[in-house]
């Protein structure tokens, strides 16, 4: 029998904690929603390769439409793959010279599913201590053991490596360009210690995907390296190719497994066929918009250390810029300075975000506009 008085007692004593933070109705948020015109320029728009701008895309996806729909509403493994779909993954299995390729509704969705498809709870997984929000849930997801190393440091690496001598299977997941401070991982250093200790190797390529290697291919093309030595490629299309949706590239067998195993592919609503044909249509594209914006990102960087003497955090090639000052009064000082003068970028606990566009190559007055505001801005905290 339960005692009744107990029992309402404990009841009337539980204060569990609140699921969601609540949020106060007087803070006001921001909301950065920029028209871009004569006296503002979007710089906190992710668009490395302008493609949301080109009118050969949205003409794309007008067709698309008219002949397929909006969408399937229905996942891959069942009713949500269209022949489009096979057509952009095999498209990008050559671009990345892997064997098969699967494409994802949703970036996020796309790298975490890759990694709780492969691994499993009596795993080792090593990751960057600064890894992606994606990366933690699909380790969360997988629920193996996680063992972090120093940020982009190898030696790091192997330290840890050396010491989980458990014989079991091993992954390491790296960053191509890390989210959070921009910096390029060394990736051969790292897949010398991985080739050493019998380590499968997953690259999360983000940030690389169209704008490193002189075609776009990303870091095994900027490094040289045999797209064969890693095992799995994945990331988001929401960086320099301009949609939504996500990729998983390997070998046919990997891809196989994927299929049966990654939960993004097996429940959630296919990609709109016509944002499929969208990322056709800017791989097509591509041509040599990789290295042009490689030539921007350099001199942009170049810009901002020299002439504003910023803290530039991201790698010179980033296609983001990421600028630390201190004290934070006068990082939000330059941020309100620029967003007065009419040029747009993002403010966030990592610092200022300066999302870099290769159409600026072609509009020099704007070019020009935009150092000349952060010039000015620098120039407030010197």
């Amino acid at each position: 029998m339960i005692d009744e008085a107990l029992f309402q007692q404990r009841l009337n004593d539980f204060k569990p904690e609140p699921l969601i933070t609540s949020v106060d109705p007087t803070k006001e948020i921001e909301i950065l929603m920029v028209a871009e015109d004569d006296d503002n320029i979007d710089l906190a728009k992710v668009n490395y390769l302008n493609v949301l701008n080109n009118n050969e895309i949205k003409k794309t996806s007008e067709d698309t439409i008219r002949e397929y729909g909006v969408g399937t509403c229905g996942p891959r493994a069942s009713y949500g793959t269209t022949d489009v779909h096979f057509e952009l993954e095999k498209n990008l299995a050559e671009l990345l010279h892997k064997e098969d390729c699967l494409v994802y509704c949703y970036g996020f969705v796309a790298i975490s599913s890759s990694i709780a498809a492969f691994c499993k709870k009596s795993d080792v997984v090593f990751i960057d201590e600064r890894a992606n929000l994606p990366i933690e849930q699909g380790l969360d997801d997988a629920r193996s053991k996680v063992v972090k190393f120093a940020h982009n440091d190898p030696e790091d690496f192997k330290a840890k490596v050396e010491k989980e001598t458990k014989k079991t299977r091993k992954f390491l997941v790296v960053e191509g360009i890390s989210w959070r401070t921009g910096k390029l991982c060394p990736l051969p250093e790292f897949i010398a210690v991985a080739e050493e200790f019998k380590i499968r190797v997953f690259l999360e390529e983000s940030h690389t995907l169209g704008v490193f290697g002189a075609t776009g291919r990303g870091l095994t093309e900027y490094y040289d390296i045999d797209p064969k030595r890693i095992d799995m490629i994945f990331g988001t299309l929401e960086g320099a190719i301009g949609c939504i949706g996500g990729f998983s590239a390997g070998s046919h067998d990997a891809i196989e497994h994927h299929r049966l195993f990654g939960s993004g592919y097996m429940y959630s609503a296919s990609l709109p066929t016509y944002l499929v044909k969208v990322v056709l249509k800017s791989i097509e594209l591509l041509g040599d918009a990789p290295q042009k914006f490689s030539g921007l990102a350099k001199s942009f960087h170049q810009f901002l250390e020299e002439e504003c003497r910023f803290k530039v955090e991201s790698h010179p090639e980033a296609p983001f810029k990421l600028i630390r000052i201190e004290p934070k009064m006068d990082e939000t000082k330059v941020h309100q300075y620029c967003k007065e003068k009419g040029v747009h970028f993002i403010q966030n606990d990592e610092g200022l975000v300066i999302n870099l566009n290769v159409r600026l190559l072609d509009e020099k007055e704007r070019l020009e506009r935009v150092y000349e505001v952060l010039k000015g801005a620098s120039e407030l905290i010197a």
